[in-house]
C-alpha cells in the first residue's frame, strides 16, 4: 500500500513481499524464447522499479550523504528478489555478461541470448531447480563468494503410467570466488575478478550417482582457462556491478543492464 511504502522500512518490506509473490522475481521478466509471458506480472515489474527508485533516493549511509559505507557490504547475504535470472548474481555469469558487452545477436543483446539458451538447457522439463542464492563479502580482504544450490531432476515421473521416478534427484552448491574487489564509495561501482568455481556437497541434497561425485569439492581454475581462450585475448574474467542501496540488513545491486538484485543480510 502507499502508506506502508512511504518509509524506508516500508519500501524494504514491500520488496521482500514482491519477492515472495513472484518466486523471487523469476515470474517478472519476459522470456520470449520459450514462454510468452510479457504481460504476466507486468504490474509487479513496474512496482519493483518504482520501489527501487524510491529506496535509492534515501541516503545510503548515516547522516544525509549518498556516499555508501563499504563496510556495510560485509557479511553473508541471501538474494530474495531479482528482475532477471537469479543465477546472474554470480560473478561467473557477471563476467560472461561483461565479456559480451553491448554486442547483439539479432534484435537482442548477445548476453541475453546466452542466458536464455542456458535457461533452455538446464530448465527444460523441470530438469533443474535453483535453490538458495547467497553471497559472502569481505571488503577488507577484497573477496566475494557467491553460491547457488541446484537440484537436478526433482520431479521425473509420468503420472498416467505410475508414480515411480524415472531419474534420481541429485545436485549440489555451485560456488564462485572473486577477488580484487574494488568498491567506489561515491558511485557505488564494484569491480571484481573471477578466480575459480567449485561444486560442493550440500546437506539435504543427494549426491550425483555413478562417477559424478568425483567432480564435487574440487576447484576449477576459471581464471586461468578464461585467459587461454583465444577470443578473450589473455584478459582475465572481470565483472562490474553497482551498489544502489545498502544498510545494516538490506542491499540492492544493479547490473550493467539495469537489472536489480535485492539481498537481505543473514549473518
Amino acid at each position: 500500500s502507499s502508506s506502508s511504502s512511504s518509509t524506508k522500512e516500508g519500501i524494504k518490506l514491500e520488496l521482500i513481499k514482491l519477492g515472495a509473490k513472484t518466486d523471487r522475481g523469476q515470474l517478472l521478466f519476459p522470456q520470449k524464447a520459450y514462454a510468452p509471458l510479457d504481460e504476466y506480472n507486468r504490474k509487479h515489474r513496474e512496482e519493483v522499479k518504482v520501489l527501487v527508485e524510491l529506496l535509492t533516493s534515501y541516503p545510503v549511509s548515516t547522516g544525509n550523504s549518498n556516499k555508501i559505507e563499504k563496510e556495510q557490504l560485509n557479511g553473508e547475504w541471501e538474494c530474495v528478489l531479482a528482475t532477471k535470472q537469479i543465477f546472474r548474481s554470480s560473478p561467473f555469469f557477471m563476467a560472461i555478461q561483461d565479456s559480451f558487452g553491448d554486442a547483439t545477436f539479432g534484435d537482442a543483446k548477445s548476453s541475453e541470448v546466452f542466458f536464455r539458451l542456458h535457461d533452455l538447457q538446464v530448465m527444460s522439463w523441470g530438469a533443474s531447480t535453483v535453490g538458495r542464492v547467497a553471497q559472502r563479502i569481505d571488503v577488507e580482504k577484497k573477496t566475494l563468494e557467491s553460491d547457488f544450490d541446484t537440484i537436478l531432476f526433482k520431479s521425473t515421473v509420468i503420472p498416467i503410467l505410475g508414480w515411480f521416478k524415472l531419474l534420481p534427484t541429485f545436485g549440489g552448491r555451485v560456488v564462485s570466488f572473486a577477488e580484487n574487489m574494488d568498491v567506489d564509495e561515491t558511485t557505488g561501482r564494484v569491480d571484481l575478478e573471477l578466480v575459480k568455481t567449485r561444486v560442493e556437497r550440500t546437506e539435504g541434497i543427494p549426491e550425483p550417482p555413478l562417477f559424478l561425485p568425483w567432480f564435487l569439492d574440487r576447484d576449477y581454475p576459471v581464471n586461468r582457462v578464461w585467459k587461454l581462450l583465444p577470443w578473450n585475448k589473455g584478459k582475465p574474467p572481470l565483472a562490474t556491478t553497482y551498489v544502489k542501496y545498502v544498510d545494516e540488513d538490506f542491499r540492492v545491486m544493479m547490473d550493467r543492464d539495469g537489472e536489480c538484485f535485492v539481498y537481505v543480510k543473514v549473518k
